[in-house]
Formats: structure tokens, C-alpha cells, sequence
């Protein structure tokens, strides 16, 4: 009852405030511009539609798998990244990393820290609002923006942050991007931040539901342009998890299917105020696993970007899958709670389908657990560990397909890697988390 009561104060004051606004963005070389379906992007006097990825960098790969935009996390190498952007004819949006909003810390209620990250964004703003591969900006990811009736240290802020990025550069949209489609916060944003000219959303397992909840989000500010910041397989935080609370991954394969179900959907589906999609993660991160979101591994690139190729560029299947089917460590697979006791030999295996193994390399390796704690707690950085991982070497045999190994001496999660390359330069992977429990710890 709360929350309808706040929606209803919300679409009063928000009726009062943007029922005036008006704006012309077409002398602009990238702009909005409403239609008679919705609306669409104008890049250099044309329509332009978003097919693309975030990540950090592979912008040949991103051309010849027939996307057209890379959306940029990290600031540092972007003059780089921006120059090699316009040989390969993509459109880049940059985001602009700024704390989000906490309701223990606030960090926007310093005014030497305000001033400190406004000349950060003015320099930033100003030094690369004239590249010719820049499409727009987007300011912050996943901010958590506030569902709040007045103004805050966080929003007044945000807002001037807003401002000078126009003030700046009037040539390109401004946009923000939220943790998946929360209706209040998106409303809120709508309110309180009128000048940014989209919202973007990142969605994952949930996108069925995502133009429904956008809908719903329209019943309150009317039609609105957005587009999808990221999609992709699966999270760690929305998969199923082992006994011992860390999530399990899908194979290669698996988050393939994913994908492009995902990708059709939103094709299929999407109202004419969806500006376009970017798939995540074009690149290598370490997200839970150094698998679970990578595209790359190293200058190898993975099976998905054939299947995906394919998609993107509306062509008949023209390639041959690794074949990986599944990944089994002692017969058992990532769903049976795996506990082992210390320097015990087990085996290791994965399943191909269809596929000459002679004509594939297959490497093994084992790791630490990265992030060891319960789901509730990941929001707690002062639990988290990011030095470096290091690889366990326990394996005694390797053939092919098969590989034995030594369980670790030290008791704690572990996971152990399999990563599958053919002579075309793409791999595939498949991991399965155990657990050592010594015989100390059982009594």
C-alpha cells in the first residue's frame, strides 16, 4: 500500500514536471528521435540500431562476428580503443564510472570529493567528445539509484554530473544503466534525473519478463526509448549453488543456447523503444570464475561467437561445435555436491558429441575457489579476496579426454577446469567445483 501511495505522489509530480519539456537534439550528430512506432537512434543523419557487446576491447573479432557497437567499461586505454573503434566501424559508448549510492556511506555528501569527480568528468568528457567513433555516454553502472520522493546528496549530484556532461558535449545522448528492470528505481530516475535522454538495463535469467516490467514502467512515464546494457547467460548470482553456497556454471554449450534464446526473444519481442541490445562480456574478466562471462580466452576466442556470427548476420549454420557435452569428475557432475578427502587419486572426464577428439587440444587445471562465502554477503567487499589465484598442480596423468589428479592436501572449495581447443582457434569449457573435507572435520 506504501509503495502505490508513492507511485501515485510520483506520477503527479512527475506530470507537473515534464509536461513542459521539450527538446530539439537534431542538429546533434547522435540523437534520439521519436516515431510513429517509438523511437529510434540517429547516428551521422542515419537510423542506427545497437548490435554489440560490452567488454574491453576485440573490436576486429566484434566486426567480422557482425556486431556494430562495444560498450566501454574502464577510461583508461580509451583514446586506444576509440581510434581502433573507427577503423572497424564500430560505435562505442562509454561509461563513466562514478560510486553508486549506499545508504550507510554516502559518499556524495563530501563537497571536496563532489568537486573532485565533476573535474574528472568535465576533463574526460571534454578530451574525447569529438572522436568519431563515440556514440554516447553512460553515466554509471548500476548506481542503485534511490526510490525517494525528495532529492538526496546522491541525486543532486548525479544530476550535476548530467549537466556538465551536456554542457560539454550537446552532441551526444547521456544514459544511465540499472541493475536489472527495478520498476521503482527506473521511476524514480525518471523523476528526479528528467535530462538524461534514455535509461539502459541489464538483464540476465530474467529476460523473459523484461518488456512486461518496462510496460509497467510506461503505465507511469509513458513511453520512454531504452536499451539492454547487458544480456547473457546466466549469473553467478541467479544459479543454482552446491551445498558449500558457491554457484554452479554452465558448459560452453549451455550459455550458448542462452544467448541466442535470449538475443531472439528480445528481437522478436522488443517495442519500438528499444534502441538495441549488447551482449556481455566481450573480453576476459574474472566474475566468480575467469569463465563464467569471458568471450576470450587469451587470443583464443570462444564457440559461442560461431553461433553467434551466424545470429547477428541472419546467415545459415556454417560451423561444426567443439561438441563438449558435459564435464564429470568420479562420474558425478556439477549438481551432486562433490566432498572429497585430502590426496585421494580421482578422475576426471568430459563427454564429447560428434567430434574427432584427434582434432582438439585439451587443457586441465585446477583452482582455489575464488569467492568462498554465502550469496547474502556479496554485497560486503571487505570479505572479498581479489589477490591473485593461483593454480593447483595435482594432476598425475592426462589423455586426452580423461585426466587423473591428486585432491588437494589443504581443506576448502575448489574447482577444476576443462578447456577444449580446435585448429580454428576457438575453445570451449566446462568446470565442476568440489569441496576437500578432511577426516578431522568429519568427526
Amino acid at each position: 500500500m506504501k509503495q502505490l501511495t508513492y507511485l501515485l505522489i510520483f506520477l503527479v509530480i512527475y506530470s507537473c514536471n515534464t509536461g513542459n519539456q521539450k527538446s530539439d537534439n537534431t542538429g546533434a550528430r547522435v540523437y534520439i528521435q521519436k516515431t510513429d512506432s517509438g523511437y529510434e537512434l540517429i547516428r551521422n543523419g542515419s537510423p542506427f540500431y545497437i548490435r554489440g557487446a560490452g567488454g574491453n576491447g576485440y573490436l576486429a573479432a566484434l566486426a567480422e562476428t557482425g556486431g556494430n557497437t562495444l560498450r566501454v567499461y574502464d577510461t583508461v586505454n580509451l583514446k586506444s580503443i576509440l581510434d581502433e573503434a573507427y577503423r572497424y566501424d564500430i560505435a562505442v559508448i562509454v561509461d563513466i564510472s562514478i560510486p553508486p549510492h549506499h545508504q550507510k556511506y554516502d559518499y556524495y555528501a563530501d563537497e571536496l570529493k563532489n568537486r573532485q569527480l565533476k573535474e574528472k568528468v568535465r576533463a574526460l568528457v571534454s578530451q574525447y567528445k569529438d572522436h568519431p567513433a563515440l556514440l554516447m555516454w553512460n553515466l554509471g553502472n548500476e548506481l542503485y539509484y534511490p526510490f525517494v520522493l525528495r532529492k538526496n546528496n546522491f541525486i543532486r549530484t548525479f544530476n550535476e554530473l548530467v549537466g556538465i556532461i551536456k554542457a560539454e558535449d550537446p552532441d551526444h545522448p547521456v544514459s544511465t544503466a540499472l541493475a536489472g528492470v527495478g520498476r521503482m528505481s527506473a521511476v524514480s530516475t525518471y523523476l528526479h534525473s528528467p535530462r538524461l535522454d534514455l535509461l539502459a538495463y541489464n538483464i540476465f535469467s530474467d529476460s523473459p519478463n523484461l518488456f512486461d516490467k518496462i510496460k509497467q514502467i510506461a503505465f507511469i512515464t509513458g513511453k520512454k526509448p531504452f536499451y539492454i546494457s547487458e544480456y547473457g547467460a546466466d549469473g553467478p548470482w541467479e544459479s543454482k549453488v552446491t551445498s558449500w553456497w558457491v554457484p554452479v556454471e554452465h558448459n560452453t554449450a549451455e550459455k550458448t543456447e542462452q544467448i541466442i534464446q535470449r538475443y531472439h526473444f528480445m528481437e522478436n519481442n522488443k517495442p519500438g523503444e528499444c534502441l538495441g541490445t549488447l551482449l556481455f562480456f566481450w573480453g576476459n574478466k574474472h566474475e566468480r570464475t575467469y569463465t563464467w562471462f569471458s568471450l576470450f580466452l587469451e587470443d583464443k576466442k570462444s564457440e559461442s561467437l560461431k553461433t553467434l556470427r551466424q545470429t547477428w548476420t541472419n546467415q545459415e549454420k556454417d560451423h561444426e561445435n567443439i561438441g563438449l557435452q558435459q564435464m564429470l569428475v568420479e562420474k558425478m557432475s556439477s549438481f551432486d555436491n562433490i566432498v572429497f578427502e585430502p590426496n585421494q587419486m580421482k578422475e576426471t572426464e568430459i563427454l564429447l558429441r560428434g567430434t574427432d577428439s584427434d582434432s582438439l587440444t585439451v587443457r586441465w587445471v585446477m583452482y582455489p575457489e575464488a569467492w568462498n562465502w554465502p550469496w547474502w554477503l556479496r554485497q560486503d567487499t571487505a570479505r572479498m579476496d581479489y589477490s591473485p589465484i593461483k593454480k593447483i598442480e595435482r594432476f598425475i596423468t592426462v589423455d586426452k579426454t580423461k585426466a587423473t589428479f591428486l585432491t588437494p592436501e589443504n581443506e576448502g572449495a575448489y574447482r577444476i577446469f576443462a578447456y577444449v581447443f580446435d585448429r580454428e582457434g576457438y575453445y570451449a569449457t566446462a568446470n565442476i567445483p568440489f569441496y576437500i573435507l578432511s577426516q578431522d572435520e568429519k568427526r
